[in-house]
């Protein structure tokens, strides 16, 4: 029994050193964050500023909560309480305008 408690207090010890770190964000994602989006998903459009709380909104008063993780953009929003990531291409800016596939159908993303 002794056994099995050091060796559990052990993994606990060791566990946050295995544990990975979100990466840096893309330039793509970086600039999105700064700047804000307008996408277009399901015949809906949305204007989309972040805050570096991690929230975000746009002024119908939908929003929610984002993170990023290198050319990942994950956001969860309030309404639906679940996390949707999409990889964002490397090299975007702003005014570029761009096809995603989401988990709604194709969006388009159009950077400030």
């Amino acid at each position: 029994m002794k056994r099995a408690i050091i060796a559990l207090g052990l993994v606990f010890a060791i566990a946050p050193a295995f544990a990975q770190t979100p990466a840096k964000p893309s330039d793509t994602v970086a600039s999105i964050i700064a700047k804000g989006m307008k996408i277009a998903v399901a015949d809906m459009e949305f204007d989309l500023a972040f805050k570096a709380d991690g929230t975000y909104g746009d002024p119908s008063g939908m929003g929610g909560k984002y993170r990023t993780d290198g050319k990942k953009l994950c956001m969860t929003p309030d309404a639906l309480g679940m996390e949707l990531c999409n990889d964002y291409p490397d090299g975007k800016k702003s005014g570029d305008k761009f096809e995603l596939t989401s988990d709604f159908g194709p969006m388009t993303v159009t950077m400030k």
